[in-house]
């Protein structure tokens, strides 16, 4: 490997999926909301695949 990302994308994609998980967790756990938190843990849930399929 010539540690050249073949796709800059995608590893965004699963970095905004990150940061996103990240807001809707603290914000619901700030204001009590467990809808806001369990949004959150399912979009950490879907960053993380991403991030392990699409790995260079």
């Amino acid at each position: 490997m010539d540690g050249h990302d073949p796709d800059p994308a995608v590893r965004r994609f699963g970095l905004l999926l990150l940061l996103a998980a990240a807001a809707l967790v603290a914000v619901g756990a700030l204001a009590g909301s467990r809808w806001l938190l369990g949004i959150g843990v399912w979009t950490l849930v879907g960053a993380g695949p991403v991030e392990v399929v699409y790995r260079p």
